[in-house]
C-alpha cells in the first residue's frame, strides 16, 4: 500500500510538470521568436521550405504542430502513457530545431541579444516546455509490467483417510476375520469372555 501511495505521488508530481510544459509550449507561439516576430506569424510551410516575411494564419503556422503536441501530451498524461508524452515533446523540439535552422539560413546565422533582436523568449519557452515534459515523464518512474494471466494456484492436497483398528494397528483385520473399518469397534459377542473370578 505504501508503494502504491508513493507511485501515485510521483505520477501527480510528474503530471504537473508535463502540464506546465504544455502551457509553456502553447504560450510560446504568442511570444516573440526572432527580432520581435511572434511564433504564430511563422508559416508551417516556411519551416520546411525557408523563412519568408509573409505572416501566416494561426492554424497555418507553427501553432498547429504545437497544438497537436499539447493534445497528445494531455492524453498521454491521462492514460499514463510515457511514449505519447515523449513523442509530443520530441515533436516540439523537432519543429523548433528545424525553425532555428531555417532562420539561421535566412539571416546568415542566429544571434542572441538583450535589445530585442535575435532569438527571443518564444524560442526559449518552446524548448523549456518540451524539456519539462521529458522531466515529468522521468519523475513518473518506470512502469511495472503486470503478467497477462494470474499465476495458477496449486491445488490443496487431499486429506488421507487412516483406518483405525481395535488391536491398535491400523489396517489389521479384526477378530471377525475382516479388516476393521475406521471408527468401527468389534461387536460385543466377538470379544473373549472373561474367566470367572474366584470368590
Amino acid at each position: 500500500m505504501l508503494e502504491n501511495t508513493a507511485h501515485n505521488k510521483r505520477w501527480i508530481a510528474g503530471s504537473v510538470l508535463v502540464l506546465a510544459g504544455v502551457v509553456g509550449v502553447v504560450w510560446s507561439v504568442w511570444r516573440p521568436w526572432y527580432n520581435g516576430r511572434d511564433g504564430r506569424f511563422y508559416g508551417l510551410g516556411s519551416v520546411f521550405d525557408g523563412i519568408s516575411g509573409t505572416r501566416a494564419q494561426l492554424f497555418g503556422s507553427i501553432f498547429l504542430p504545437f497544438a497537436v503536441a499539447a493534445l497528445v501530451a494531455i492524453y498521454g498524461t491521462l492514460t499514463r502513457s510515457r511514449r505519447l508524452v515523449i513523442l509530443a515533446a520530441l515533436l516540439v523540439l523537432f519543429i523548433t530545431a528545424l525553425w532555428m535552422l531555417r532562420q539561421s539560413q535566412a539571416v546568415g546565422g542566429l544571434k542572441v541579444s538583450t535589445d530585442g533582436t535575435g532569438l527571443d523568449v518564444g524560442t526559449a519557452n518552446a524548448v523549456i516546455g518540451a524539456a519539462l515534459m521529458l522531466v515529468g515523464v522521468g519523475v513518473w518512474g518506470k512502469q511495472e509490467r503486470r503478467p497477462l494471466t494470474p499465476p495458477a494456484e496449486e491445488p490443496a492436497p487431499e486429506p488421507r483417510l487412516r483406518s483405525v483398528s481395535t488391536t491398535g494397528k491400523p489396517g489389521e483385520p479384526g477378530r471377525s476375520g475382516r479388516p476393521a473399518r475406521p471408527g468401527e469397534a468389534e461387536a460385543p459377542d466377538e470379544r473373549p469372555e472373561e474367566p470367572p473370578r474366584a470368590a
